[in-house]
């Protein structure tokens, strides 16, 4: 390879480099509906923001479509609406799924979100079935925990998971996070497992006196599991 031949590599190398501004791999999120969708990528760019995601059809005659009315939520107020979509139709158009257990992968495409974004939700407003997911996490600190703390629940350990995330939430709560809900059921269920109910009762009570983003949904979940 001559010094030409070198120096392009190199600058196809940069400029590939620096084509995302931002990329979060299997981000973590609060809430999601349907229960089959996941999060595979997140990539921001100068003037774009690409959601990856996965879907999974559990109905026989299953199928699927993007409304329009979809739009990223981010926690400034800002609204970005849906650009373009690959991998299904935008609706009335719908895919229908070959099988039951097909998966689909498919993009969504908004403009780019703020500077500095911490968290986004995903809203679809449709008729039915339709996509949402909050909490969005794009901190890779605040991942990286949530990660430790699910691969320490993974390996039976759950003072170690308590511990994770009982120094997250006074983080979160601080900073108004979407994840602040999502904390709390999880700390929840592992004081509940473990019979620490006198650690479980005060955190019931820090819950109710709280202010977080989607407490209403977080609410019913508590409301299901009895509390």
């Amino acid at each position: 390879m001559n010094i030409k031949q070198r120096l392009l590599s190199l600058l196809i190398l940069l400029t590939g480099s620096q084509l995302f501004a931002q990329q979060v791999v299997e981000p973590n999120y609060g809430l999601k509906s349907p229960e089959t969708v996941e999060i595979i990528r997140v990539r921001i760019t100068d003037s774009e923001t690409l959601v990856d995601l996965s879907i999974q059809n559990l109905a026989r005659d299953g199928y699927f479509c993007i409304d329009e009315n979809t739009y990223i939520e981010s926690p400034g107020g800002q609204k970005l609406k849906l650009q373009k979509v690959s991998g299904l139709p935008i609706c009335p158009d719908t895919y229908k799924f070959k099988t039951v257990g097909e998966k689909v992968y498919f993009t969504l495409v908004f403009d780019n979100l703020p500077a500095g974004t911490e968290w986004f939700d995903i809203v679809e407003y449709c008729g039915d079935n339709c996509l949402t997911i909050f909490g969005i996490n794009l901190d890779e600190k605040i991942n990286t925990e949530l990660n430790d703390a699910f691969s320490a629940m993974d390996r039976l350990d759950p003072a170690e998971a308590i511990s994770i995330f009982e120094d997250l939430l006074p983080e979160l709560q601080e900073s108004g996070h979407a994840l602040t809900g999502s904390i709390y059921i999880n700390l929840v269920e592992l004081f509940e497992a473990n019979s620490r109910n006198s650690e479980l009762i005060q955190l019931l009570s820090e819950f109710r006196s709280a202010v977080m983003p989607q407490k209403e949904r977080y609410s019913e979940i508590l409301s299901s599991m009895g509390y």
